[in-house]
């Protein structure tokens, strides 16, 4: 039996941020005391100035993407699960929830399981999966995947994925009908597919490639349109809606509303629509193109209301772990780069700076970046959350340590970032899951663990849907 002992931080609890010490014993929270209870331990860890936070659980991961542009993957492009993972326990985050695109798309059972095998061969951090719905994909395909431990169902409701078939609107509501039998969530890419279509071509007939040509191609009416339809889905059908990415206050207000009424609606949010806005589109230009597009200043403080009122469940990375050379496609046409940021190592520091900047309490960053999320994904009560019994997944963090974005201290396979030269306060300086240290700030080499020792987590069965919305 290993036991650790973490003393004299800052503990955030689900009932609140306490100084106490905290046991860990084979991989498992065993207790908390204040004042300390004399327990002996194998390790000591001195947390003494540090807060420590249930480990983040990043619901919206894209490891094993491809390039449309390529077929099978190159292994010195292709990110994965242990240059991914390495990047997430830099960043404080202990489980990743990957989505079902990229190579191979998990959209049945079969493909499900294998991914789950080569996640398990190369992952540095514990992981979930979401299942898959593409357009005409049938009902047994869904119930092969949630006997696969599918932690949720992904779905665009636009065609803007060459390799992920958009569903139309009577195979949304067929999905929502097998679904709400079950505690898992329908999580939908939602952009109108028309009104996406009708901007790429009044785009394409003015000649525009430069980079605002993404944003006015893709609108906020072109998400407030599609997340009101799927709200309106779940109101009928019964089913669980979740929107992921969401980038528009006038979005969130609706999943308010509509959740206000009893609707099953839920919503994630990425850094990017909460920090990023036009000028950095300009600026950056492929490096900032991904979908939904970034949004206008006014929009991008509004969503922080939101965020902080709790109607956002979770902020996410959508971390896509495109090629630079990917991305240089897009500096002469915006059109020609790939959608997508890179983000996981990144998204605890934004969340902690960003939103301790505008008042929001340690619980709240929590619930944010950890319980939300594993109750999102029926991860819970096993993760995301410092209680009895659940996953020692933790996060040591100095929230005064002030520091620069670098692309050189990036650990993802893809070393660029929209958030270089960012300062930001609020550093992670260790990171354990289950009890393991897998990273440290000052370690020479930072990341101690090797490939294989992250876990696959299923779905917990008997998690409900019922406490969400």
């Amino acid at each position: 039996m290993t036991r650790t002992l973490i003393t004299g931080g800052l503990v955030v609890c689900p009932g609140g941020a306490v100084r106490a010490d905290l046991l860990v014993s084979d991989g498992r929270i065993a207790g908390l005391a204040d004042p300390p209870a004399g327990w002996e331990a194998d390790e000591r860890i001195n947390a003494d100035g540090l807060v420590v936070l249930p480990g983040a659980i990043d619901g919206h991961t894209h490891f094993m993407l491809l390039d449309p542009e390529l077929g099978e993957p190159d292994p010195d492009e292709f990110e994965g699960f242990t240059n991914g993972g390495r990047g997430a326990a830099a960043g404080g985050v202990t489980t990743c929830v990957e989505m079902p695109q990229g190579f191979p798309p998990a959209t049945n059972g079969l493909i499900h399981r294998r991914k789950r095998e080569l996640a398990e061969r190369d992952a540095i951090v514990d992981f979930a999966l979401w299942g898959g719905v593409r357009g005409g994909q049938t009902a047994q395909e869904v119930f092969e995947q949630i006997d696969a431990g599918a932690a949720g169902f992904k779905a665009l409701m636009c065609n803007s994925d060459p390799t992920f078939a958009g569903v139309d609107d009577a195979q949304l509501l067929a999905t929502l009908e097998v679904l709400r039998e079950t505690p898992l969530m329908l999580g939908l890419h939602a952009e109108s597919d028309a009104l996406l279509q009708n901007g790429l071509r009044r785009m394409a007939q003015a000649g525009r490639r430069d980079p605002l040509a993404h944003a006015e191609s893709r609108p906020p009416m072109i998400e407030i349109e599609a997340v009101n339809r799927a709200v309106f889905f779940a109101e009928q059908t019964g089913g669980w809606v979740h929107i992921i990415h969401l980038s528009t206050p006038e979005a969130a207000e609706l999943i308010g509303r509509a959740r206000s009424r009893g609707v099953r609606a839920t919503c994630e949010t990425c850094p990017q629509y909460l920090v990023l806005d036009l000028d950095d589109l300009a600026r950056l230009g492929p490096y900032a193109r991904c979908a939904p597009a970034i949004r206008d200043r006014g929009r991008v403080e509004r969503m922080w209301e939101y965020v902080a009122d709790g109607t956002i469940d979770a902020i996410t990375s959508d971390h896509c772990g495109f090629t630079v050379e990917s991305k240089e496609r897009g500096r002469a046409d915006i059109f020609a780069a790939p959608n997508g940021l890179t983000g996981i190592q990144t998204l605890l520091p934004l969340v902690v700076s960003e939103g301790r900047r505008r008042g929001l309490s340690w619980e709240r960053i929590a619930e944010l970046t950890a319980t939300g999320p594993a109750r999102l994904w029926q991860l819970a009560p096993r993760k995301g959350a410092i209680r009895l019994g659940a996953d020692a997944d933790l996060v040591l963090l100095d929230p005064e340590r002030v520091w620069t974005v670098h692309p050189g201290e990036l650990l993802h396979t893809h070393r660029w970032t929209p958030y270089e030269g960012r300062q930001l306060r609020g550093r992670v300086v260790r990171t354990l899951v289950r009890g393991v240290t897998v990273y440290r700030d000052d370690a020479p080499e930072r990341i101690l663990v090797e490939p294989g020792f992250g876990r696959f987590v299923p779905a917990q069965a008997t998690a409900t849907a019922a406490t969400v919305g």
